[in-house]
């Protein structure tokens, strides 16, 4: 990553890199991707900071210093911002969930929009992109999140008091990670992001394990152990809750006694499941799964439509934003009664499904067999006749004759791919593919902002949408409005 100044002097005159522990006294200027405030040294060198906001004056110590940039730890605001407000969660800071509660709401939605903006004309090569304001979550900046997955431990993150007083026998955890460290878990006792329900589960389920004496699962130093994961579910239009217990193996007597004490204390929860992970790889993920009460499955809707979803099912993490995002999604696909729409990296069928009322007809092309046959199986529940799914690699997909004469060319597209956006070979299709729209969503502006710009040629950006998807973090979804440039 090479960052320089504005101003060539300042280049030509830099002072030596600081070295990792040096203190500065600094002011930030602006607010960067991925929730760190940038500053400048007196030469124009680049130092991101976490933790500071724009417009502060701040001390803090350097962490890793490279050529163009450097890393530093905030250790004292010395005149806040009037963005700042008091984090309402003791572990912000540590855990890894929320990045941004020190920041007032109004604050993360102006600066989502600035680093879209900032993103597409540094990436996109875009001047004056046509950005539109954020879309926010007024009402609902918190306990928006309809899946939790809590981990457990025997290496908790020990506190500063805990490590000067040396009382650290007791490690156990049950909880969030530590920011950028997957070996260190939080005995997280109250999470604001998540479904006010599940935080009665978590504390429950801490301490039934105490209780028993359960132990944490580690493949070198524990293999007898049991406790993995704890994942909690919630639907949002039916109310039902799962619970998905995590464990190295099956234990009916443990799974038993869990079962009577949570519908004893928490009647709320629907079904319980226990997967079966004996692996290695610390993934919730099981290679078996144990319905222990319930249908083991819950149902929610976006839209009109509704969704069957399992232990182990991809659905958006927060339905009420979906809808929003969808909305948005098919609104700039600009949707036409007769128009042959296919919706490209299609998943479990969310947003095919969403916008098929609207078409004529619609295909979604996803990789994932797996995938494929939920969205199959959600087009049937739901009653479509419109809608059909194909899996297949989209680098060979979207120019096969067979897929073009069976289904014909498409009018639009929605895109809504990976982090990691198109691959080059996805991109060229597309633009060989030519269709009249195309409304590219996506978690990630700067890889969208890399694929558009290699569309460039042949489509125009009409308008850029951020949604917040996810309040309190730095995460940012954006949708992009392209037409074909004869057609503008």
């Amino acid at each position: 990553m090479e960052v320089m100044t504005d101003n060539p002097e300042q280049n030509h005159a830099r002072l030596p890199k600081p070295e990792r522990g040096t203190q500065l006294e600094l002011v930030t200027e602006t607010f960067a991707f991925e929730g760190k405030a940038v500053a400048r040294r007196e030469d124009g060198y680049v130092i991101f900071v976490e933790g500071a906001l724009a417009n502060e004056k701040i001390t803090v110590e350097i962490v890793k210093a490279k050529g163009n940039f450097a890393d530093a730890r905030l250790l004292k605001v010395l005149e806040p911002s009037a963005d700042r407000r008091k984090p309402i969660c003791v572990d912000f800071g540590v855990c890894g969930g929320c990045s941004l509660l020190h920041m007032n709401y109004d604050a993360q939605l102006f600066w989502k929009k600035q680093q879209v903006k900032e993103i597409f004309e540094r990436i996109g090569k875009l001047h004056d992109p046509p950005i539109l304001d954020t879309i926010g979550a007024p009402g609902h900046e918190y306990h928006y999140r309809n899946k939790m997955e809590f981990s457990f431990s025997e290496e908790r993150w020990l506190l500063p008091e805990e490590i000067a007083s040396g009382d650290v026998a007791d490690r156990f955890a049950l909880g969030l990670h530590v920011r950028g460290r997957y070996d260190r878990v939080i005995d997280t006792a109250f999470c604001h992001i998540s479904y006010p329900l599940a935080n009665r589960i978590l504390e429950l389920t801490r301490t039934f394990s105490g209780d028993h004496k359960l132990r944490v699962f580690d493949a070198d130093k524990r293999p007898e152990g049991l406790l993995r994961f704890l994942v909690i579910r919630n639907s949002h239009s039916t109310g039902e809750v799962m619970v998905n217990f995590v464990t190295s193996h099956y234990d009916e007597h443990v799974m038993e006694a869990y079962a009577r004490l949570l519908r004893k204390e928490i009647p709320e929860v629907t079904t319980l499941i226990n997967n079966i992970n004996s692996k290695r790889a610390q993934i919730a993920v099981g290679e078996k799964e144990y319905v222990i009460f319930g249908s083991g499955v819950i149902s929610d809707k976006i839209g009109n439509a509704e969704y069957r979803i399992s232990a182990n099912s991809f659905f958006q993490t927060n339905t009420r934003q979906a809808e929003v995002l969808y909305k948005v999604g098919a609104d700039f696909a600009d949707l036409q009664t007769e128009d042959t729409l296919w919706d490209l990296y299609c998943g479990a069928g969310t947003i095919t499904l969403f916008a098929a009322p609207r078409v004529t007809s619609v295909l979604g092309i996803e990789l994932s067999e797996s995938a494929i046959a939920d969205a199959h199986a959600n087009a049937e529940r739901n009653g479509f006749s419109n809608v059909d799914f194909v899996s297949s690699d989209l680098r060979k997909a979207l120019l096969s004759p067979d897929l073009l004469s069976k289904y014909g060319k498409p009018d639009v597209l929605i895109i809504d791919p990976p982090r990691s956006g198109m691959h080059a070979d996805v991109v060229r299709e597309i633009l060989e593919l030519a269709p009249e729209r195309i409304s590219y969503i996506s978690c990630n502006p700067a890889t969208q902002a890399r694929d558009i710009e290699l569309m460039s040629e042949k489509y125009s950006v009409e308008a850029l949408q951020p949604v917040d998807m996810f309040p309190q973090t730095w995460h940012i979804e954006c949708v992009a409005k392209l037409r074909r440039k004869e057609l503008a």
